[in-house]
């Protein structure tokens, strides 16, 4: 399959509100195997994965499939879109059925991605939906192989933002927490560097630094999440955790009514509370 190396500013024109009010999930580059179409819908799947717009990504990676059939990234993509990653509520069978779309067994799996790195994404799933453990054993596994392929890929954005996730996903004990949170916003303030407008660079920056303490190292991507993934509620609201530290109340209330409207705007009936 054709190798395609694309960065993309992805736009979303679909919702009742005004285009310029939200139009936008941010700018990534995600190299992948997948046909040239396939990756235009896997981009921004994953863009929107990064700002938690869980059923927005997850249409973007059905559609990758649909394009694609033997797509491996897209079936990882979709099968993260059913863990939220920062609460211990999560699906644990779904991911399993998405991935057992792609094969039946995770040598299957792995056979349909053609390059170590793909590989590795995969590898990183199957230790999150089919490992043994409680939520945060299996969580703590997914880290670790997160950890590896980011050791093999130092300089990879996507590798590193996912990661970064990873360590905030899998954070314990109050001590333990705060070392991995700065980690994890070190490694997302380092993408931000290269790329101002990724979305999970700015995500995980506010989410790592999410105390009073930390709270004015993340207030530059509490500033411009918003405009940087105005088509995702969660992006909207997400400014929030950073504005109340300080007592900016009026940008709080803004944040919170800029997020509902989007809310509103992309409700349909049968939607879910998190979708």
């Amino acid at each position: 399959m054709k190798r395609l190396l694309a960065t993309v500013c992805i736009f979303l024109f679909s919702y009742s509100i005004a285009a310029d009010e939200m139009d936008g999930v941010g700018d990534i580059t995600f190299p992948t195997s997948g046909s040239a179409e396939a990756q235009e819908h896997f981009l921004r799947g994953v863009a929107t994965l990064h700002s938690f717009g869980w059923k927005q990504a997850r249409t973007a990676f059905q559609h990758a499939q649909e394009v694609d059939p033997d797509f491996a990234m897209a079936y990882w993509g979709e099968s993260l879109t059913y863990n939220h990653p920062l609460i211990t509520e999560w699906d644990l069978e779904t991911p399993k059925i998405v991935l057992g779309k792609l094969g039946e067994t995770t040598e299957a799996r792995l056979a349909k991605a053609p390059t170590a790195r793909e590989r590795g994404f995969l590898i990183a799933v199957e230790a999150l939906f089919f490992g043994e453990g409680d939520t945060r054993a299996r969580r703590t596994a997914y880290m670790q192989a997160m950890d590896s392929l980011h050791q093999r890929y130092p300089y990879d954005d996507e590798v590193a933002a996912f990661y970064a996730l990873s360590l905030l996903s899998s954070a314990g004990p109050a001590g333990e927490g705060h070392r991995a949170n700065v980690k994890a916003g070190a490694l997302a303030m380092d993408i931000t560097a290269r790329n101002p407008r990724h979305p999970g660079a700015v995500h995980y920056t506010i989410h790592a630094f999410d105390d009073p303490v930390h709270a004015p190292l993340a207030l530059p991507a509490a500033w411009v999440f918003a405009d940087i993934a105005a088509a995702v509620s969660h992006a909207r609201h997400m400014p929030t955790h950073i504005f109340i530290q300080p007592g900016m109340w009026q940008q709080v209330s803004d944040s919170i009514q800029s997020a509902y409207d989007a809310a509103v705007a992309l409700w349909v009936p049968g939607d879910m509370a998190g979708d």
